[in-house]
């Protein structure tokens, strides 16, 4: 593991959020937050600290989130919008507490991504304010500076470095719609969903090391940041867990339910006006371009794809504020909270994509 010699950026309120790599020397275990690995066998960690006070509903600790950031900086608020609905809810915070801010989006050159520009423009129309779209050739990119930002960041997601280039391209204080929550189901392998009965069973948040590079594109620069919205205070990624339908998904009252994802935009929809839309990555077009480019990156850095499965009762017990051990009942009493973190590794192969509707996503 190593860590920079630089001074830390802050990426969350008082940078509560810490990963970074552990060694063990003369049997003892030693984590560094915010260091890079340096060898296969370091390992990935994360750690949460815990909410100063209670968390509010999460449209008011989105909203409490964007007048944080906008108080602990003096340059303009740069909000990296895909068109997606994750970075539409951090764009709605702002301006709906009141913030000024800038849009920025990425438009690939010959309309490789003419979906997103296109909800780009639709969700800022409705929103009254101007996107700038800074225009890159992607494969041209990929062919190119991309490998620059994959050495820095120790990123494995191709996908990943045109965003980091589209932070470089302002001056202001970037924000990234990421960060949310992505939780997991424990099934058996052999559940069949309609057919095995739908068990309940401990929840786990997905931490994972190739979505640090993003934060880690900011370490490098000691660059003041918020590289995950949804992860920058601890009252805001706890808000998330106690809401109802939050609640609901991870105490297995949604029946079938097996991960986060299709939960997302109603929990949105909850606090926000947010539009359906097709889930849309942006890099439909150029899946094999994608593939070859991910087989590359992953040879370069086969290691650096862990997870690290955080149980979620014992995430909300470790992040309630002091004295809550009332609510700790109310939310978790029907668990057994099992007291561990468990590291895994991905398959180091390229990994079968996600479908979706017929169509093929990859992260």
């Amino acid at each position: 593991m190593k860590l920079l010699e630089t001074k830390i950026p802050t990426l969350t309120d008082r940078n509560f959020f810490e990963f970074g790599f552990s060694d063990v020397v003369d049997g003892e275990t030693h984590e560094v937050p915010f260091s890079f690995r340096t060898k296969d066998s370091d390992g990935w960690f994360v750690r949460y600290g815990r909410c100063h006070r209670l968390p509010l509903s999460f449209r008011r600790e989105c909203l409490n989130t964007a007048r944080l950031i906008r108080d602990s900086t003096d340059l303009p608020i740069d909000i990296c919008f895909s068109g997606g609905v994750d970075s539409e809810v951090a764009l709605r915070s702002f301006l709906e507490a009141g913030i000024p801010v800038r849009v920025i989006s990425l438009r690939f050159a010959n309309g490789l991504n003419r979906h997103d520009v296109e909800w780009v423009e639709r969700s800022c129309e409705r929103l009254g304010v101007e996107p700038t779209f800074v225009d890159l050739d992607l494969l041209k990119f990929w062919g190119g500076d991309a490998q620059s930002y994959a050495d820095r960041t120790q990123c494995v997601s191709p996908q990943l470095l045109s965003t980091m280039w589209l932070a470089d391209q302002t001056d202001g204080f970037c924000v990234f719609g990421s960060g949310e929550n992505f939780i997991v189901k424990r099934v058996p392998k052999e559940y069949v969903s309609g057919v095995t009965p739908y068990l309940r069973s401990t929840w786990d948040l997905f931490e994972k090391e190739k979505i640090a590079a993003w934060y880690r594109h900011f370490i490098v620069q000691g660059r003041d940041a918020a590289p995950g919205f949804f992860q920058y205070t601890p009252e805001l990624m706890l808000s998330w867990f106690l809401d109802e339908m939050g609640c609901d998904l991870w105490n297995d009252r949604l029946e079938g339910k097996r991960n986060s994802v299709s939960s997302k935009l109603a929990i949105y929809q909850r606090h926000f006006e947010i539009e359906d839309r097709p889930k849309f990555t942006g890099f439909e077009n150029v899946q094999g371009e994608d593939a070859i480019e991910r087989r590359k990156l992953r040879l370069q850095y086969n290691a650096c794809d862990h997870i690290v499965k955080t149980p979620v009762p014992t995430l909300v017990r470790s992040m309630l504020p002091m004295g809550s051990e009332a609510l700790e009942k109310v939310y978790i009493s029907e668990f057994a909270n099992p007291e561990w973190r468990e590291e895994v590794s991905l398959e180091k192969a390229l990994p079968a994509p996600e479908m979706i509707d017929g169509r093929i996503y990859y992260t």
